[in-house]
């Protein structure tokens, strides 16, 4: 089983962003259940990695992408390696798709 979590600067600044609009827009109480909703469901990725499932945006990479769905909206990224799960995006699906490929695989 992994135990090791790593969010990447990129995934850390998308996530704060992301966080910072929902608070902006609907209230901190929202915010805080949306840090909760994506805890919840990155905190299950270490006794079972393959949770999410293939980003089919990014296929064809030189690693596999997966994904979880929070709330229909956003997207968390992650790739599986032999030590960790690696946290590579929190993607707002609004955006438009052709930007994460380019966003995850520069």
């Amino acid at each position: 089983m992994i135990e090791q979590i790593h969010w990447s600067r990129r995934a850390e600044q998308s996530y704060g962003k992301i966080i910072d609009y929902i608070a902006a827009q609907f209230g901190k109480p929202r915010a805080r259940k949306f840090v909760k909703d994506v805890y919840s469901e990155v905190e299950k990725l270490p006794a079972n990695p393959r949770l999410g499932q293939v980003e089919p945006l990014l296929e064809g990479a030189r690693y596999e992408f997966r994904r979880l769905v929070i709330k229909d909206l956003t997207k968390v990224v992650y790739r599986i390696t032999e030590r960790r799960i690696e946290i590579v995006d929190v993607w707002d699906v609004r955006q438009d798709p052709k930007e994460l490929a380019a966003r995850v695989l520069d």
